[in-house]
Parts: structure tokens; sequence; C-alpha cells
């Protein structure tokens, strides 16, 4: 079973209201980001050297997530040579960025290995981690349809405005409840937990006619 029917079960939107797909891989994907955050998948690749100090970063670096963790030159040897943290950096350059490397300048016929992170996949989330990854992106979920569900409006439905409030703080509920899951199983705090991105959510009709969540 994939994320996006585990989380159906989670929300228990019997009504429905939820139904535009994206909003469901929006949530996983989101979902992702913050579990990669907290527990990076790591990754390993051997890049050819330039003749300079400059090497190549790895095809599947993600700018602005990804960070180099080890870097290893030469390569294969027994015990494994490393170079020192600070003998590395990220650099900027015209062509883009690049690693640099202080101390040696590997040559085109010799490889640097580095080992950094990159985001997690539905596919490549642990097992063990599955079920929490879950319950943070039906967290997601049921915060779109709270926000949906208050921001209600619309005066041709007044006599089920209460209700929808009533359904909100339900949602809100839910919601913090499965993060609070999710954080009890990555041994996350309240006070350090990455911020989640701001998912807006689509206006109640008349505003749109009538809103997707809304059938």
């Amino acid at each position: 079973m994939n994320l996006v029917e585990i989380i159906r079960g989670k929300v228990k939107d019997d009504s429905g209201k939820l139904s535009d797909p994206d909003d469901l891989t929006n949530s996983c994907t989101e979902a992702l980001n913050r579990y990669s955050k907290a527990r990076p998948m790591e990754a390993v690749v051997d890049v050819a050297g330039s003749g300079t100090h400059d090497v190549a970063l790895p095809n599947g670096w993600v700018e602005g997530f990804s960070s180099i963790l080890q870097v290893e030159y030469p390569v294969d040897q027994i015990p494994a040579e490393t170079i020192d943290h600070k003998d590395y950096s990220i650099y900027a350059t015209p062509a883009g960025k690049k690693l640099r490397i202080l101390t040696v300048t590997p040559d085109t016929t010799e490889t640097v290995r580095q080992t950094y992170t990159i985001l997690h996949t539905e596919d490549s989330v642990p097992v063990p981690d599955l079920e929490a990854v879950a319950n943070l992106a039906a967290s997601i979920c049921c915060r779109i349809l709270a926000g949906a569900l208050s921001n209600t409006n619309d005066p041709t439905i007044q006599a089920d405005v209460v209700n929808y409030r009533s359904k909100s703080g339900e949602f809100t509920r839910l919601a913090n409840e499965l993060e609070k899951l999710y954080k009890s199983h990555l041994g996350i705090k309240d006070d350090d937990t990455v911020a989640a991105a701001l998912i807006v959510a689509a206006p109640p009709e008349k505003e749109r006619r009538r809103s997707r969540f809304f059938s």
C-alpha cells in the first residue's frame, strides 16, 4: 500500500471533500521533505577530477538541501583516505557550484568519492519509519481540510456553517494528534521541529462558484 492510500485511511474524510489527487500527493511530498530534513538519505558517488582544485558536485545534488558528509581521495584505499572537512567547501563559480578541495588537485583520470545527503522518496523510507511519515502527511491533509472548512462564508449555506466550523476543529485536533505521533517516533521536540511549508487551501465558493473541497 502506498502513502496516498495510507493517508486516506488516516484522514477519514468520508464526505470526499479532499477529492483532488494533488492535495494528497502534495501532502506526501511535503511530509517526505520534512522527514528528509530530520533523517536525510545518504548517497555515494564517484566524480572525475578536473586537474584543478574544483570537482563537480554529484548529478543528484539538491540545491538548498544537499550537504557533503565525506570526501574520499584517493578512492579505494584501506583504510579509507578522507579529506578533512576544513580542507574542502562548496564554492560558487560562473559555471555553477563546485566542490573545492584546498589540499589536492585530482587528475581527470582519478575520481573523488563524495558522500552527500539527498531527499527521500516514498520507496527510500525505511519500513519502520513509513507509518510515521504517513502520519505527518495525513496531518498536513487535515490542516488543508480544517482551513477550507473554517473559511466557509457562502451565504447560501449558512445553515451548515456551524457544522463546517465544528468539522474544522475536529480536523485540526486530528492533525495535531497525527503530527505528535510523527514527532514522537522520530524523537523530535516541539521547539526544534522544522517548520512546515505553507499550504494554501482553495477558497470556498462563492468566490469560485464551488470549491473542489465541497462536492
